[in-house]
């Protein structure tokens, strides 16, 4: 009979693996420690553009007042701080700018929550790509498609869509990644909004807005979320025609992306939405109430501020104060547009546009830092056509930027920085300063503090900031 203390081979195996792997967990326990924290993800990298945030995903959850501690920018980029899990995201309160290298450095010792460390300081680089413009082309002809713009070689302008059946308008990611833009769909014979990524070319559908037609995407700040304008076609409803649009929105971290109406009170109509800099306010015209709606996402509050001219106004970057136009009807026939300032805290009203002047300005548009308004005002005392001005909204001081006669100057954006305008321009008069039947619309930009132009594209309109 065997003894009962003597091993048999299958235990001897059993406690050898058992051994090992008391052995292996131990080498992992000591390995990891002496690994520490890593870094799982970094943005941007290689190349970033002026509006991207600084993002740093960690291997575990982090202590977070010892990763902010010491995380370093070289150009030092100010900015907010937020959370999101283990992803730490900083989000500078102004643009980055074009052209410059930026070094991102997290330093040793920050903590994760099961008190093991970062071991080694870690760096990365990142450069902050140029600034283009996209834009429609061709003016006068279809199908018109999205085009994108260097100024630096205009000539070198690429076509980044190529819709059969023509791109109706589009709006630009805030990082300057992905275009959503209204494609007519001629089977359905309604209109329906896509997303185009650039760096690889990939096309999504947004909406299959059934017997509706979607149309005017707007990016949310964060870039999380779209409104766009949808109209209900009641095509089975008997002399009841197209409906009044309504703002819906889109929600891109959903997969796939929903969409639902920005207010469940179907009566709440309007179009023309914006959102102010945070995503925290969203404005929009009602034509049945007459009045720019300001929602307010973060309490539910509806301000109505009353509007005759049918154009929402512009909120401010900080979302307190709303530029907008004024119609005021004249002796005699017809009417001027004053420009306004609607303080959405207070409820005060300051007039721009002097009443007594025989000024009429259509529309505005706030610099980044929100100092300052470029209006497009048609001053007789100055010139026929529509010039641009920069006013300052607290001083009322004021400074013309186009002074080309020849031109009328509608549609425009600043970028990012401040320092530009994109405008969409029309040559009214021909050199021989005699009206141009062959005129057609083209895409400057404007150096704000030069006023000096570089001519982008001809036969373009619609023009947007790609940053």
């Amino acid at each position: 009979m065997p003894n009962s203390m003597t091993l048999s081979h299958f235990d001897r195996v059993v406690a050898a693996a058992v051994l090992i792997l008391i052995v292996a967990i131990a080498l992992t326990i000591g390995i990891g420690d002496r690994v520490g924290v890593t870094l799982s993800r970094v943005a941007p990298l290689g190349t970033g553009h002026a509006t991207s945030p600084i993002v740093i995903t960690f291997s575990e959850a982090m202590d977070q007042t010892t990763v902010e501690s010491r995380l370093r920018t070289e150009p030092s980029v100010p900015g907010a701080i937020t959370w999101n899990g283990q992803t730490v995201t900083l989000r500078p309160e102004q643009a980055l700018a074009p052209g410059t290298a930026y070094r991102v450095t997290l330093e040793a010792g920050a903590l994760g929550t099961s008190g093991r460390a970062v071991l080694s300081a870690y760096q990365y680089e990142f450069t902050v790509a140029s600034l283009r413009v996209a834009y429609l082309f061709p003016a006068d002809g279809s199908p018109q498609n999205i085009w994108i713009a260097d100024p630096a070689t205009p000539d070198a302008a690429q076509q980044i869509t190529q819709s059969p059946t023509g791109i109706f308008d589009f709006a630009v990611s805030p990082d300057g990644t992905r275009i959503a833009f209204t494609e007519y769909n001629a089977l359905e014979q309604r209109y329906d909004l896509k997303m185009l990524t650039l760096a690889n070319g990939a096309l999504q559908q947004l909406t299959n807005c059934a017997d509706a037609d979607c149309k005017a995407p707007v990016w949310s700040p964060n870039g999380r979320q779209i409104a766009y304008e949808r109209a209900e076609l009641n095509t089975d409803l008997q002399s009841v025609g197209l409906s009044p649009p309504r703002i819906w929105l889109i929600d891109l971290e959903s997969t796939p992306a929903t969409t639902r109406p920005l207010f469940n009170e179907t009566q709440i109509l309007g179009y023309a939405a914006q959102w102010d800099a945070d995503g925290g306010r969203i404005a929009l015209f009602d034509r049945s109430s007459v009045a720019t709606l300001v929602y307010d996402l973060t309490d539910g509050r509806i301000l109505a501020v009353p509007n005759t001219s049918g154009s929402p106004g512009v909120l401010s970057p900080d979302g307190t104060l709303l530029a907008y136009t004024e119609l005021i009807l004249l002796d005699g026939g017809g009417s001027r547009s004053i420009l306004k300032i609607t303080d959405l805290e207070s409820g005060s009203v300051r007039e721009l546009t002097s009443v007594d002047q025989q000024i009429s300005d259509t529309r505005a548009q706030w610099s980044p830092d929100g100092t300052v308004l470029a209006v497009a005002r048609q001053d007789p005392a100055v010139m026929r056509s529509t010039q641009i001005f920069l006013i300052d909204p607290t001083s009322g001081e004021e400074r013309l930027l186009t002074e080309d006669p020849r031109y009328a100057n509608a549609f425009f954006w600043y970028d990012p920085t401040g320092t530009q305008l994109v405008i969409q321009r029309f040559p009214e008069l021909g050199e021989n300063m005699e009206p141009d039947p062959l005129a057609r619309p083209e895409i400057w930009i404007m150096d704000v503090a030069t006023g000096e132009g570089v001519l982008v594209a001809s036969n373009g309109y619609l023009p947007r900031w790609v940053p």
